[in-house]
Parts: structure tokens; sequence; C-alpha cells
């Protein structure tokens, strides 16, 4: 049985591998474009994880999921606003448009940003227990639909979402990026509660 509590600086470590998991690399290719000469990407995750507080990847915004008194995974969920505001391109790596450009149908939703559990841990329901958490979060704010974006080929994923009431909303073609090596799309998913 999995217990939830919220994740704390102490968590940083576990939080980059998780984001950089449920990503697929992509955060990870991300970090690294911003790490310094003889910086890792992970050092600039973890940096990131523990220092932005505005930014939804920061500790504060995630709940630690555990077995007994042993985390094996994370989850990274908010609502989002009744209005998103398309976002300006200018300067915004093409990698990242087909996600923004499904940005906006997340309006109104309580969107999963991240929810991962580690290899080692997987195929246990842990991440049905990510999933039926996201949504009494969703019921407690009075939200009545779940969104999340993943790739079409991530089969695993897509699974556990159809077989947890996810369905196709919407989706924009995948733009490779170093170390990918994927073809496909990026898929918005939702699911009314």
């Amino acid at each position: 049985m999995l217990t939830f509590r919220p994740a704390t600086p102490d968590d940083a470590t576990d939080l980059a591998l998780l984001l950089d998991a449920a990503s697929r690399r992509l955060v990870s290719w991300r970090w690294s474009t911003l790490a310094s000469p003889g910086q890792s990407w992970f050092e600039v995750g973890r940096a990131r994880i523990l220092t932005l507080t505005g930014n939804q990847a920061h500790y504060g915004n995630w709940l630690v999921a555990q077995e007994r008194g042993h985390p094996v995974g994370a989850l990274n969920a908010h609502k989002v606003p009744d209005n998103v505001e398309d976002t300006d391109l200018t300067g915004l790596d093409p990698v990242f448009h087909p996600l923004v450009a499904l940005e906006p149908l997340t309006a109104g939703t309580f969107y999963i940003m991240a929810a991962a559990v580690f290899a080692e841990h997987r195929g246990q329901g842990h991440g049905t227990a990510l999933l039926e958490k996201a949504a009494g979060l969703a019921r407690n704010v009075g939200l009545t639909r779940l969104t999340l974006m993943t790739e079409s080929f991530n089969e695993g994923a897509r699974r556990l979402y159809l077989r947890n009431g996810f369905r196709d909303l919407d989706r924009r073609p995948f733009v490779p990026f170093p170390g990918s090596g994927e073809t496909g799309d990026w898929t918005l998913m939702a699911k009314d509660l």
C-alpha cells in the first residue's frame, strides 16, 4: 500500500531522476543545454528542483509515493487556470513547440505533469495508485477532468493510461532531440472524473 507525503529538499535527487524518466530523457537533454562547462545535466536539474520556486518542477509541487517508508515514485500535478494564453514560441526550441501547442487544451483541468515510478517498482500497481491520487486531488479542488501528455510510442505508459480511463484528446508531431531516437506524436490524454 502506497502512502504519499509532500516532497522535501532531501528528495531532489529522486525527483530529478523520476522527472527525467517521466519525460523519457527530454528534461535531461534540456538541462544539459543549460549546463556550464564541466557540469552534468543532473546537477542542473537537481539545482533547479531545489531552487526555482516559480517552476512547476520545484520540489514543493511534488508528492512522494512511499512503500514501507521508502520512495517508490512521485507525482507532480496541478490545477490549470480556466484560460491558458498562447505562448510566444520565439526563441523556444522547436522540440517544445508541440507541447506548447497542446497546453491550451489543458485549461480548466487538473494536469499531471509527471507521474513516475522507479523501474524496480513498476508492474505492482503503483502507476494506477499515482493516477488515483491525482484524481482525488482534482476532486478536492472541484475539477472533473484530468489531463496529461505522453508520447505515442511510449507503449507502457499509454497502456496504463488507457486502462485507467484516459482517452486521446489531441496530438502533435514529436520533434526529436539528441538522444531521443523515437518518432511519433505527443498525445494529450484526458479522463473525465
